[in-house]
């Protein structure tokens, strides 16, 4: 009973419930809104199932320390962070030539007026171009163990280089060049959140906190990822995809594009997505950093 039920156990319960209820959710929303299958009884068995597997995953893996599991949740948080890195460096990059091509009617000298239609179509271009280039991103990501910030940072500042060296050298300027630029910036904004918060790197008011005892700094921490962090990710998640014409659901399943056409880039959609994808990675390291601090709390008892 102690062994089971001990406070270790329940923040670790507490923990893997909160990641695993998430995707639980997710796949729930793919299935009812983007897929279109709506049955109340496959809906309430993917929240049984994930309660299931929470207490399967306490309870088997009950000899883990606190630290091991935070740091199992933090790899989760991180691959798929580093795997919307790679999916944006790929489509970005491909969209920004094709949009180019498009534009400038390249595509429809060198490959005829079929290949203009078809690479100037928002369904085809995402179905056929985009969707491949998703699942490569989550190869990559596994393949490259390491995150690629940085490198998004650069290619930021060159994307933004080449608008004022083609307007002001060459009075040459369209519409995807500045959608580049904001696109790999909303990206590297939301996708380095998570990244952030594992390093410590988030900006706090911390005249109180940096007088606490390393204990009760632990204490202030799981404070504020449990009822600030999670609950604000969790309503970004809930607001965000309830229904088809929500925020985030309605641009992924309309495929929404910018409105100045081919002249831009195919990617607004995706966007929509970021928000998603913060708010996942954010809610998994929150949980991750709710057990880090519990073991330290525990740590500190001894």
């Amino acid at each position: 009973m102690n062994t089971y039920f001990s406070p270790p156990n329940l923040a670790r319960l507490f923990c893997y419930f909160i990641v695993i209820i998430t995707f639980a959710f997710l796949a729930n929303n793919i299935l009812l809104n983007f897929i279109g299958i709506q049955n109340q009884i496959i809906e309430n068995s993917i929240y049984i199932v994930s309660l299931l597997l929470t207490f399967f995953f306490v309870y088997y893996f009950n000899k883990r320390t606190l630290s091991q599991d935070s740091d199992f949740l933090t790899t989760v948080s991180l691959y798929i962070a580093k795997s919307a890195f790679w999916i944006v460096l790929l489509v970005g990059i491909t969209d920004f030539f094709i949009s180019f091509l498009v534009s400038e009617k390249f595509a429809e000298i060198f490959f005829g007026k079929e290949a203009q239609l078809f690479l100037s179509s928002p369904r085809s271009r995402i179905l056929f171009i985009h969707l491949p280039l998703v699942i490569v991103g989550f190869y990559c990501a596994f393949y490259f163990k390491t995150l690629g910030f940085i490198w998004l940072s650069a290619l930021v500042v060159i994307a933004e280089m080449l608008i004022v060296i083609s307007r002001f050298v060459y009075s040459y300027e369209q519409t995807f060049m500045g959608d580049l630029v904001r696109y790999w910036y909303g990206a590297l904004f939301l996708f380095s959140s998570a990244h952030t918060l594992v390093k410590e790197g988030h900006v706090r008011v911390d005249i109180l906190y940096n007088k606490f005892k390393p204990k009760n700094q632990a204490i202030a921490n799981i404070i504020g990822s449990l009822f600030f962090g999670i609950p604000l990710c969790g309503l970004i998640l809930f607001y965000g995809m309830q229904g088809k014409q929500s925020t985030i659901n309605a641009p992924l399943t309309n495929f929404e594009v910018t409105q100045q056409g081919v002249a831009g880039l195919y990617v607004k959609y995706m966007m929509a997505g970021f928000l998603a994808v913060f708010a996942v990675t954010m809610i998994i390291q929150f949980s991750a950093y709710i057990l880090s601090n519990a073991n330290n709390i525990c740590k500190a008892k001894k």
